[in-house]
């Protein structure tokens, strides 16, 4: 049983850990969980703590921690998608196979050619606590020691402020010449990497151009055009299997 707690909630110096909200039921009425049952517990930094049931509440649940070690299933480079928001529940199924694949975060972006509009920021900021909920069941399914955090919903054009450094890439169905082999082969290790990936559609040329302009480099995913909920798994398999991670 894995089960993610926010650093307020682990107490080094006592060694002892609680559990609050929503889990404490599942663990109670779900899980059955007794007294002496072994836990595994993720922090929001990646240390996994083994610990060991001491007291059952109807609003928390507190564990005597019995060992913490930084989470190995981690990647060693951090990714973070920028995703074209698709359309239907395929945004779901991205954000659940890229958690699976290591992805330490999701930016969903409004492109061009996203058909999907929201009338009001309460309408996205719903979408993103359904995916934020998706994310942490795949980390938990997953062995992660993180849950990689869905960010707001932004427009193309705001983008580019929120980027910090890093290696970018742009996969580009009319980039011909310059492979994602050769990028990350030429540019590994990198401190982070950002990955952006287009909507059903693709990217328009102007939104190449400007995102080339903000240090995106357009690459070639091989001879076949894939569809959004597969460039992204692709991609980031690639840069993983890279990695060696």
């Amino acid at each position: 049983m894995r089960f993610f707690v926010p650093d307020t909630n682990i107490d080094k110096e006592a060694k002892k850990a609680f559990i609050t909200g929503g889990d404490v039921n599942h663990l109670r009425t779900v899980l059955r969980a007794e007294k002496g049952d072994e836990i595994t517990l993720c922090d929001t930094g990646g240390t996994v703590y083994t610990c060991a049931i001491s007291e059952i509440t109807k609003d928390r649940i507190v564990c005597v921690i019995i060992s913490a070690e930084d989470c190995p299933s981690e990647p060693s480079v951090p990714v973070i998608l920028l995703q074209g928001v698709p359309k239907g529940e395929k945004m779901e199924f991205i954000i659940q196979k890229c958690v699976e694949l290591g992805v330490s975060g999701i930016i969903p972006v409004m492109t061009e050619r996203t058909v999907v509009r929201f009338e009001k920021k309460q309408d996205a900021d719903k979408k993103v606590e359904r995916w934020q909920k998706i994310a942490g069941e795949a980390a938990k399914q997953s062995g992660r020691g993180i849950v990689p955090k869905i960010g707001e919903v932004v427009k193309f054009k705001d983008l580019f402020g929120e980027l910090d450094g890093g290696l970018r890439i742009i996969p580009y169905e009319n980039e011909r010449e310059i492979s994602l082999k050769n990028i990350l082969k030429e540019n590994l290790p990198a401190e982070k990497i950002y990955l952006f990936i287009g909507p059903e559609g693709g990217f328009s040329l102007e939104e190449v151009e400007r995102a080339a302009g903000e240090g995106f480099r357009p690459v070639s995913l091989g001879p076949r055009i894939l569809r959004t909920e597969t460039a992204g798994m692709a991609a980031l398999a690639a840069i993983r299997y890279e990695l060696g991670d």
